[in-house]
């Protein structure tokens, strides 16, 4: 009687499921963790400095990381300047977003995240964008950054030191520059599981 042969397809699967776990251990998590689910909420996908950074990177990171499933929510669904590799929402469904983190862009979708069930937002302030809002009250942008749910991250360090003196918050340690999806996944994932 022949020895039966393995699939070639079962000798694929397990290479691909070994290297998602590789990927993900370098996060310091592990293929079945919970925690393996990220929000992003950006104002609009259409053309600028931030929404290219920010897509581009996270077509990266979905390409990289098998194991990290990733979701975009927009305040105006409106076609992206590069195709989304992740699913694209509204704002809207946040209401259905549980138990997972958020990374918002600016102030308006921080305050739209946080009408979220997420236990914690990471507003990402790509730049101190509330010194060119002189019509929004100082007391209307104070929960995008003195929230108790939410975590502060910049992309400089003068960034850093303008919002602390600003609004008298302690601002994550952590610079990540030009919207590195890769780099906040893993701050973002890493807090979360040493939170568990």
């Amino acid at each position: 009687m022949a020895k039966k042969q393995k699939n070639p397809k079962h000798k694929e699967a397990v290479r691909r499921k070994a290297n998602a776990a590789a990927e993900m251990a370098k996060l310091g998590l592990k293929l079945d963790d919970d925690q393996s689910l990220i929000g992003f909420v950006f104002s609009h996908l259409a053309v600028s400095h931030l929404t290219y950074l920010g897509l581009d990177s996270i077509n990266k990171l979905c390409k990289t990381f098998a194991g990290i499933d990733v979701c975009l929510f927009t305040q105006h669904i409106i076609p992206s300047c590069i195709p989304s590799l992740c699913p694209v929402f509204g704002v809207s469904d946040l209401v259905r977003w549980h138990d997972y983190p958020l990374i918002a862009t600016s102030i308006g979708t921080t305050i739209e995240a946080l009408a979220s069930n997420a236990p914690i937002v990471y507003h990402y302030a790509f730049d101190p964008e509330f010194i060119n809002k002189p019509h929004m009250e100082s007391s209307d942008m104070r929960p995008a950054f003195c929230d108790p749910r939410v975590r502060v991250v910049v992309r400089h360090e003068s960034h850093k030191e303008l919002i602390e003196a600003e609004f008298g918050i302690q601002v994550c340690d952590t610079i990540i520059p030009d919207c590195d999806a890769e780099a906040l996944a893993k701050l973002v994932l890493t807090e979360m599981k040493n939170a568990d």
